[in-house]
């Protein structure tokens, strides 16, 4: 967190007053994770997502604390942890699961599809809205 602190306000200090800065995604529910570490099964691995959540409390923290500190900046986290986990957890919520990729949540290991990045753009769109103006 200290590195990203210190980007931030170097950021900031060449002129910078609007950052968005994303989370870190379920690591995981990335189909690479799984594969890896996940002993056979297909599910998600929470340990994993612990660490992920983890380090997106202290990113959120450390970005409450440098908006505080340096006054004038908007800096706005985009959360994508949610967003993909329910993507992944639910898939048919959101994709369906045919064998037309631009149906899938994942293109490969780690890669949200066309189709997923789409509802995660959208997701997204309204934290971003805070950039603009």
């Amino acid at each position: 967190m200290q590195y990203y602190a210190t980007i931030v306000q170097q950021l900031y200090s060449l002129g910078a007053r609007k950052i968005g800065v994303t989370t870190l995604p379920p690591m995981g529910c990335l189909p690479a994770s799984i594969t890896l570490f996940g002993d056979g099964s297909h599910q998600c691995l929470p340990n994993m997502n612990v660490v992920a959540l983890s380090f997106n409390n202290k990113l959120n923290i450390t970005s409450l604390r440098l908006q505080n500190k340096l006054t004038v900046l908007n800096l706005v986290i985009l959360d994508i942890y949610q967003s993909l986990y329910d993507l992944v957890t639910k898939p048919a919520d959101f994709v369906g699961t045919c064998a037309n990729a631009s149906q899938y949540v994942f293109w490969d290991g780690f890669h949200p599809s066309e189709a997923a990045n789409k509802i995660l753009a959208a997701n997204l769109l309204a934290s971003g809205i805070a950039l603009i103006g």
